[in-house]
């Protein structure tokens, strides 16, 4: 994801350096540790437990704990354990730099940071300065890397480039002809969305028969009017996030419209169904399924195991890349043989196709993130999510 806050990709270093520590410790270290232990591994991460981005980054950072477990039980890294420490940023974009600050300090080899451009960057720009990796589950930006000066900065999240081609490619694939774009203007990567998956639709054929405008939280009755009073759609792109985004799904429900309606990340999960009872027809595009019909078996596998260790579901599909985010930081290291910032990026861009949970993953000098990664399509039938298809962008341009 990636918040509509511009001010962040242009802070300078020095201007993040001056900002105050901030941030509450989380991990098994007791809190007036500085420095990690020789005997350790440390990993910092500065992201969201509380706040609006929690429901994208716990599932992620839960699953990374998971990971981290396993890891340790079968040695840790080159015979040495590994250690998380978590500082809870609330979801505040203030808090991030001085948290990346506090985990730099404390001898961090890598810096993991939220799933959201904006928020993350001030964060990243800290470890950038003292030369370690930064990492997030899953940003959608492409602008997290080289694009924005963030040259030790990845992320192994579905590029937002790639989710909205998926959506109108998957849209054409059903045959459905006109559409309607609904753009919540909140997010800069809800907003990319649907521009994306605009052009591509109307690249393929189809037409665009009306684009509106809506604002998290807000209902959107006079839209649902307007959209029963024109061309009759195929389908309705929802570019838009929980909880808003379920508030207009059921809008147009109410209002009469029976459409397909296809979204993004932003609308995944199972805990706002319950708002919209009997809903179907709706399409999702995410990482996997967290249901346990995921194709990949370590999907449903690891799933299970998240389930057996929280007593609950992942949220979101988000959480393939908590292990994914573990899986490449220790290819880097391998490759790299240290943990050297400059080092393990020059690593982390040498990967073609890797193999990790959250599926193939291609870095390149230019592109920190993987744009063409296949994603899963996944569909809400009479309030249940069912996993549909997994679906490679057909074509991409990393350019807009």
């Amino acid at each position: 994801m990636r918040f509509a806050l511009r001010t962040a990709a242009v802070v300078s270093i020095a201007a993040v350096s001056a900002l105050t520590m901030a941030g509450c410790v989380a991990s098994a270290a007791p809190p007036s540790e500085t420095a990690s232990s020789s005997k350790t591994i440390l990993l910092g991460a500065a992201v969201a437990e509380t706040g609006f981005m929690s429901v994208v980054d716990l599932p992620a950072i839960n699953a990374l704990k998971i990971a981290i477990d396993q890891l340790n039980d079968d040695g840790g890294i080159d015979g040495t354990p590994v250690e998380l420490r978590i500082i809870d940023t609330g979801s505040d974009l203030d808090k991030y730099a001085p948290a990346s600050q506090q985990l730099v300090d404390a001898g961090a080899k890598a810096i993991i940071l939220t799933c959201d451009f904006d928020l993350s960057s001030p964060g990243a720009l800290v470890a950038e300065q003292a030369n370690v990796l930064s990492l997030s589950p899953c940003i959608g930006d492409a602008l997290f890397g080289p694009a924005s000066g963030l040259n030790l900065a990845f992320s192994m999240g579905n590029s937002t480039i790639g989710e909205g081609v998926v959506f109108a490619e998957f849209a054409q694939s059903k045959g459905w002809k006109n559409a309607v774009f609904l753009t919540d203007t909140t997010l800069k990567y809800t907003q990319s969305q649907c521009e994306i998956a605009r052009k591509r639709f109307t690249e393929l054929g189809g037409t665009d028969v009306g684009s509106f405008d809506y604002v998290q939280g807000s209902s959107i009755p006079e839209i649902v009017s307007k959209i029963s009073g024109g061309t009759a759609p195929d389908v309705v792109f929802n570019c838009g996030y929980n909880p808003g985004g379920a508030q207009v799904a059921k809008d147009l429900r109410d209002g009469g419209i029976d459409t397909p309606i296809v979204s993004g990340f932003g609308m995944d999960g199972t805990f706002w169904l319950d708002a919209i009872p009997g809903l179907s027809d709706y399409y999702i595009t995410t990482y996997v399924s967290t249901t346990g019909d995921d194709p990949d078996a370590k999907v449903n596998e690891f799933a299970d195991l998240y389930e057996n260790t929280y007593g609950e579901r992942p949220v979101t599909g988000s959480f393939v890349t908590g292990p994914s985010v573990l899986e490449a930081l220790v290819k880097g290291h391998e490759k790299a043989g240290s943990w050297d910032g400059a080092k393990l990026a020059e690593a982390f861009q040498t990967f073609k196709d890797e193999k990790f949970m959250v599926g193939e993953t291609t870095f390149t000098p230019e592109l920190h993130i993987g744009v063409d990664r296949p994603q899963s399509v996944l569909v809400v039938k009479d309030g249940t999510l069912e996993f549909v298809e997994r679906r490679a962008p057909e074509k991409i341009d990393v350019n807009g």
